[in-house]
């Protein structure tokens, strides 16, 4: 599926979460079909606490979908891409103001 943003203030919002390589890993990687913070932690070479972390801005940008499962121990935190395609257009009447 694909995001076409256009409006400032998405913009803004979508740059600043993709603004670093780990949650860029992570949406290449969930992009790819749904994973847990625990396969991501083991791919990425990362702690669970640290990934869990960098998914939750994802998730609150509204880049990703969670959802819960029954794991070994307790409830599994699955992570799933809302987009495989991001296009940002520079081209709507929105601006930034000049001070």
């Amino acid at each position: 599926m694909e995001l076409v943003v256009s409006d400032l203030e998405d913009i803004i919002k979508v740059t600043e979460a993709l603004s670093s390589i780990t949650r860029i890993n992570i949406m290449r990687l969930v992009s790819e079909g749904e994973k847990s913070i625990t396969e991501l932690s083991e791919e990425l070479h990362m702690t669970k606490g640290n990934v869990s972390s960098q998914v939750a801005l994802l998730e609150s940008s509204g880049l990703v979908e969670i959802r819960y499962t029954e794991g070994n121990k307790g409830l599994k935190k699955l992570v799933k891409a809302k987009y495989t395609k991001i296009v940002i257009s520079l081209t709507h009447n929105n601006s930034l103001e000049e001070t």
